[in-house]
């Protein structure tokens, strides 16, 4: 019978056999606690290692193989996705670009890691951690959990906690607590995932019931669960049915067609009943209409809101005081103050750093434009500061006032009270954080920092707007928070510029200042950016440990300063609130925010001096009253008049706002 040429037969189908395998190279000394695991579907895996290795010459010891086929389903993989739970759930290494994973000497593990993920053991937790909440965080649950006992309606409740409070894994705790079996996490900040991600693998992914589900960007190389995954096999090591405890952005809530959006996504979302809703950094994005659109289609039974700056919600009146939770700065600062220095326990707040203030008249650092202006006696023109105007950009991308900026740069570096001016300063303040208010001011100052000669050795970061400082630049396509700690690790010195990127929910532990160069008004806004210089951090100098102690805001509007000061210390207080309480209540709550957040401005003689209450009410009351604030950037009574009312008696005061 005449043989057919194989290209004539139909024949549709070929049999395969997918199968992984795993090889070592014993002789080949760079693979060395290496191992090689790899996709065929050979019958036998040999003829494909050999393809690998015979070519290179080099002996090859196969540890095993095994089907790619999931345990007890009809459900095939391939090895890219054993590859990711690999990295993602076992952290192992792999070598860029290859199939190659570092077991460092313990191969047998890598069989075992096989055999977990076929069984689809989506183990989440890391080495189990014990913890206890701190006082202020024991008295959070507990005055949520009384809250929910006695209200079976109008089931909100707010913790106006300070950054560094804790709030993850005290609303991990609550959640326990509650006995919450779904909790869904929503935040207008997307990048703060790996935070919430972070504590939940540490304490409380063994212990507790759920499973951690997201599909946020930020978590992608993380060992969190689809929807699909979690639906697939919702159950925990030990066999019990797991609970969801899902991350999702509000940016994708809001895109979804079952919460007002186009996309046909998270429809699930919408469909469980969930017993806590966390609503976090929600002074952010919480207050349109697609948000409430988005909000009012989940079903849930209690909302927990978390911020650190809830001066919109406090001021709103929507949270009565039996509804809010308060832990100011203030408070842990006095909590630090305050510790028992005899007790055997050390002080948990012994690392976190005083916040400091520096507000400086910016008529000082650059004179000429002042006393131009000065000269000028027009209706249409008025020379109040403005630091937005004064950063204002033309349309080649420089600055309108380059020349002047210029002239602040060379003050900010050669004056000795000025933070840039000094070796020993520079060294206090190796990384920091500068805002401003456009993306284009922030590529123009950068470039202007590139070419001082004060600044040569810092590496300047872009944090603004898509991040680009030329369409060449490799860091383009990197996350603003990876460029910022990669500079850090590289570079000794460094300055990053942002126009409201890295102000919240993100922690860089050696920035130790933020510089306000923006005029911006928010005091919610404000606080997030200065505290973003608060965070703990010590580190080792020649074999000597040191340990950050002090944070500090430099500010360069006295006016805007101390305005947002007033409101810092009054409006996140119920009885203070939007001016309520008594000037001597209003009083007292700046003078104690004084003692652990002191004020420093220039006198008449241009003395840096700390402000006293009087000083920080009085000073913003007369400027306004004045109304020296209308147009432009300068004005000759902010800066050159300032001695007034540092000198201004009570009934002078009087006279001018009456």
């Amino acid at each position: 019978m005449e043989c057919l040429n194989s290209s004539t037969v139909i024949k549709t189908t070929k049999t395969i056999y997918p199968q992984i395998y795993a090889y070592v190279t014993p002789d080949y000394k760079p693979n060395n606690g290496w191992i090689k695991i790899g996709y065929t579907e050979r019958r036998n895996v040999d003829d494909r290692i050999r393809q690998q290795t015979q070519t290179a010459g080099i002996s090859y010891d196969k540890l095993w193989y095994g089907p790619a086929r999931f345990y007890n389903s009809d459900a095939w993989f391939k090895d890219k996705e054993l590859h990711s739970y690999l990295r993602k759930f076992k952290d192992i290494k792999q070598r860029p670009g290859s199939e190659w994973f570092y077991y460092d000497g313990y191969p047998e593990q890598a069989q075992t890691d096989f055999e977990e993920f076929r069984r689809k053991d989506w183990s989440q937790a890391a080495k189990s951690q014990e913890y206890t909440l701190r006082a202020e965080q024991e008295d959070a649950v507990q005055k949520t959990l009384t809250y929910i006992a006695g209200n079976p309606k109008n089931r909100e409740f707010l913790w106006n906690a300070k950054p560094r409070f804790g709030k993850t894994l005290t609303a991990y705790d609550l959640a326990g607590r509650m006995g919450a079996k779904n909790v869904l996490i929503v935040t207008n900040r997307p990048a703060i995932a790996n935070s919430w991600f972070d504590d939940f693998e540490k304490f409380i992914a063994e212990k507790s019931r759920y499973l951690f589900v997201s599909t946020t960007d930020s978590l992608k190389e993380r060992p969190v669960l689809t929807r699909e995954q979690f639906v697939e096999n919702p159950y925990k090591p030990d066999g019990t049915l797991a609970g969801y405890m899902a991350f999702i952005s509000l940016q994708d809530l809001k895109g979804a067609i079952s919460f007002g959006g186009p996309y046909d996504k998270l429809a699930w979302v919408k469909e469980l009943n969930w017993d806590l809703l966390i609503i976090d950094e929600a002074h952010e994005g919480i207050d349109t209409l697609k948000t409430d659109v988005a909000f009012n289609n989940i079903t849930r039974d209690f909302t927990l809101h978390l911020s650190g700056t809830p001066f919109k919600q406090v001021a709103s009146g929507k949270f009565a005081e039996t509804q809010i939770f308060n832990w100011t700065y203030a408070d842990e600062q006095q909590a630090k103050a305050g510790w028992d220095e005899t007790s055997e326990e050390n002080n948990p707040y012994e690392g976190l750093p005083r916040l400091n203030m520096f507000s400086y008249q910016m008529s000082r650092m650059i004179t000429d434009e002042v006393n131009k202006g000065a000269e000028i006696d027009g209706s249409n023109i008025d020379f109040a500061f403005d630091l937005n105007e004064f950063f204002e950009t033309n349309n080649n991308g420089k600055f309108v006032h380059e020349a002047e900026v210029l002239k602040w740069l060379d003050t900010l570096t050669g004056n000795e009270k000025y933070p840039f001016s000094t070796p020993e300063l520079r060294a206090e303040l190796k990384h920091t954080f500068w805002l401003l208010n456009r993306v284009a001011s922030a590529k123009a100052l950068e470039k202007l920092l590139r070419n001082h000669p004060d600044f040569e050795k810092y590496e300047i970061i872009l944090a603004a707007g898509d991040g680009k400082s030329d369409e060449n630049d490799p860091a383009v396509t990197e996350k603003s928070l990876d460029r910022v700690r990669k500079a850090i690790h590289k570079h000794e010195y460094t300055i990053t510029l942002s126009v409201g990127q890295l102000t919240t929910g993100v922690t860089v532990p050696e920035w130790t200042g933020v510089m306000m160069l923006s005029n911006v008004q928010s005091p919610s806004l404000y606080m997030q950016a200065a505290f973003r210089a608060q965070n703990p951090w010590s580190y080792e100098i020649d074999g000597e440990s040191r340990r950050k102690e002090n944070a500090y805001v430099f500010d360069f509007a006295p006016e805007r300063t101390l305005t947002i000061y007033d409101e810092f210390a009054n409006n996140l207080n119920r009885k203070t609130v939007g001016g309520g309480g008594t000037t001597t209540d209003r009083e007292e709550n700046i003078r104690i925010l004084l003692n652990f957040f002191p004020v420093i401005a220039e006198d008449t003689a241009g003395r840096m001096v700390a402000l006293d209450v009087n000083q920080v009410l009085t000073i913003p009351k007369v400027i306004k009253a004045q109304e020296v604030v209308r147009r432009g950037f300068m004005s000759n009574f902010l800066f050159q008049n300032i001695s007034g009312i540092f000198a201004a008696e009570a009934k002078e005061v009087r006279e001018i706002l009456e």
